[in-house]
């Protein structure tokens, strides 16, 4: 898997969908893991990026995980400026 981006309201989204490691099933699962950043920013700086993931549910397939990250990530930005913050 590669890490896959888009952007949301002045902010770069990253995600990576993550196989899932269990009992065999029919569906490959995944869960995902991501951050979201400034444009230009250095993620890898402490305070430059806010990282998020689910390691809980299991999504079907890669592409239903990378869906589920995007929409995490957009109502973590959509937060962010409806309070002016990330808490």
């Amino acid at each position: 898997m590669m890490w896959d981006h888009t952007e949301h309201e002045g902010f770069e989204v990253w995600v990576l969908p993550i196989p899932a490691f269990g009992p065999r099933s029919p569906e490959p699962l995944f869960h995902y893991s991501g951050y979201i950043c400034r444009h230009g920013a250095d993620a890898h700086l402490a305070g430059q990026s806010i990282r998020f993931h689910d390691m809980m549910r299991n999504y079907t397939g890669a592409d239903a995980a990378l869906d589920a990250a995007y929409a995490d990530a957009r109502r973590r930005i959509d937060h962010f400026h409806a309070s002016g913050g990330w808490a």
